[in-house]
């Protein structure tokens, strides 16, 4: 299993964003769009050994968690366009109203949950299972890292992590790096995918 973390420090907590204004208007949820779309898609099929979260820390409610799981989710739920994934993160955030508890999910439809789970909540989850990487500019890189069979990877949305994010995954997380350029979330996600399928043998 691949796991997938992305921190959007202000990507909105309530569905109050206007789908024609993606990125004036919702704390760039757009780009969490197109990481989903890179973490999942492929030319002609979809990938079921992929989870993603994406951890909203922005305006105007608590944090919200809102999880993809790649083996539950039926065919067609996610589509290449960011507007139909927008749906779906509104369609999450609109479940999530009301919300009581950070341990409760909600399934919004199969194999996608909402949570008031923080970064940290969704970390720690992340730990029980898999080996964890933060994926930096700054990091050791990937060729030269032999990953498990269950991994999870930690990104930061176009302003990256907070330095209170970092300190948390010191000691927890190998910080790796795909390039020592920036390069956008769903660049690297990608990347990280394609990477990884070149190292399992072709069945």
């Amino acid at each position: 299993m691949r796991t997938f973390i992305v921190k959007a420090n202000k990507a909105h907590t309530a569905p109050d964003f206007k789908l024609k204004d993606l990125p004036g208007t919702s704390g760039r949820i757009d780009l969490l769009c197109r990481f989903l779309n890179s973490a999942f898609l492929l030319s002609h099929g979809f990938r079921k050994n992929v989870r993603v979260w994406l951890s909203l820390y922005g305006p105007p409610n608590p944090p919200k968690a809102i999880r993809f799981e790649g083996q539950e989710m039926r065919p067609r739920t996610l589509n290449p366009d960011e507007l139909s994934t927008a749906k779906l993160i509104i369609r999450a955030l609109k479940a999530a109203e009301g919300l009581k508890g950070p341990s409760k999910e909600i399934e919004v439809l199969p194999g996608i949950y909402v949570s008031n789970m923080t970064f940290e909540d969704i970390v720690r989850r992340a730990l029980k299972g898999s080996t964890l990487y933060y994926l930096h500019e700054e990091g050791r890189p990937i060729t030269d890292v032999s990953f498990p069979q269950n991994v999870a990877f930690v990104l930061g949305d176009h302003e990256g992590l907070r330095k209170e994010d970092e300190a948390f995954l010191a000691g927890i997380a190998q910080k790796i790096s795909v390039g020592r350029k920036s390069y956008l979330a769903s660049h690297v996600v990608a990347y990280v995918n394609i990477f990884l399928d070149s190292l399992t043998p072709p069945p």
